[in-house]
């Protein structure tokens, strides 16, 4: 299988503290990527470098064999991004929420609205679909915020500790939802400081501490 990601020597920054230490990296097409470690590990910081939202000092980032930068407008396009916090419209139902976010990237309405009929399902937010956020549970939340970034169904999908603070049914949920997008087609590269996630749903596992990687492998390497 080809990588999608291709990550060298990545140096990262701020000020006089080093937050990524010389990290290298592949990740190939189709697999669950494991990004573990605790909070203050490098684990986000090295999601948002991938994604050109942070500037880093040294190393090189590929995806889809191309120089990640913050013009990388086509390559964007082919990536699904759910942060830890959530970011939805407060004003918007979970329907209308999700839609607005499918039509950033996706403009034909028939496509769009499958797509999002979709996304409701993946995620089982369907007896909610007409709630606005407020309404929502915390877990409810992470559902809704995990559905508007992989609605335009994106080829690559970063997740960023999308299980913290959510109760055992939604935690669960979310999980099953990630393993049937990756059996969709879609890459996924997952952070948690979890062990017992990684262990459910990824392929291989990067361990990340005091910004370097200290092994990598299949969990049943680890």
């Amino acid at each position: 299988m080809k990588n999608v990601i291709e990550v060298k020597n990545l140096e990262k920054y701020y000020g006089q503290f080093k937050a990524l230490n010389k990290i290298s990296f592949n990740v190939k097409e189709g697999e669950i990527l494991g990004l573990l470690g605790p909070n203050g590990s490098g684990k986000s910081t090295t999601i948002n470098c991938l994604l050109s939202l942070l500037n880093y000092q040294g190393g090189s980032i590929k995806i889809f064999g191309e120089n990640m930068t913050a013009d990388s407008y086509d390559i964007k396009a082919k990536i699904g991004i759910v942060f830890q916090d959530v970011a939805v419209f407060d004003e918007l139902t979970v329907y209308e929420n999700i839609d607005y976010f499918c039509g950033l990237y996706i403009k034909d309405k028939d496509i769009r609205k499958t797509y999002v009929e979709e996304a409701i399902e993946l995620v089982s937010l369907n007896d909610f679909r007409n709630f606005r956020p407020k309404k929502l549970s915390g877990g409810l939340l992470r559902r809704l915020n995990i559905a508007c970034g992989v609605a335009h169904k994106p080829s690559l999908l970063f997740l960023d500790e999308p299980t913290v603070a959510v109760d055992p049914q939604s935690r669960n949920n979310i999980l099953e939802g990630i393993k049937k997008l990756n059996q969709s087609g879609t890459t996924v590269i997952y952070t948690t400081h979890y062990m017992e996630e990684v262990e459910m749903i990824c392929n291989r596992i990067i361990i990340i501490d005091k910004g370097e990687i200290i092994a990598s492998g299949t969990k049943e390497e680890q």
